[in-house]
């Protein structure tokens, strides 16, 4: 089996509800996608390999062959754009990113 080709650098927390870096990681499964998951140093100090990517020290950040892409809230949108296909995510990327969500209901 080869080696798949998304990589998701993210930081050490071991749950995916604590922290964006678990709202990429959450959104690379619900789609179905093969990721590696790369755990980078609590110490942004520490990182060099992400500053190498991004020309900063900050996580998460998603490697999809050629494309780069930092920052939560664009790793989503990403995502959606090239795997989501006709499906709306936007409900799901403001519970995500902490945004609120709002609903309409017709008995009121």
């Amino acid at each position: 089996m080869s080696e798949p080709r998304r990589v998701l650098y993210r930081c050490g927390t071991r749950t995916n509800f604590l922290c964006p870096c678990g709202a990429a990681a959450r959104r690379l499964k619900k789609l179905g996608l093969e990721y590696r998951t790369e755990r980078v140093p609590r110490r942004r100090s520490r990182r060099p390999e992400i500053v190498e990517l991004t020309k900063a020290p900050y996580v998460p950040v998603l490697v999809d062959g050629d494309e780069v892409i930092s920052d939560s809230r664009r790793i989503l949108q990403y995502l959606d754009r090239a795997y989501g296909g006709e499906n709306d995510h936007s409900q799901d990327q403001a519970r995500e990113s902490g945004e609120p969500v709002s609903t309409i209901h017709g008995d009121e």
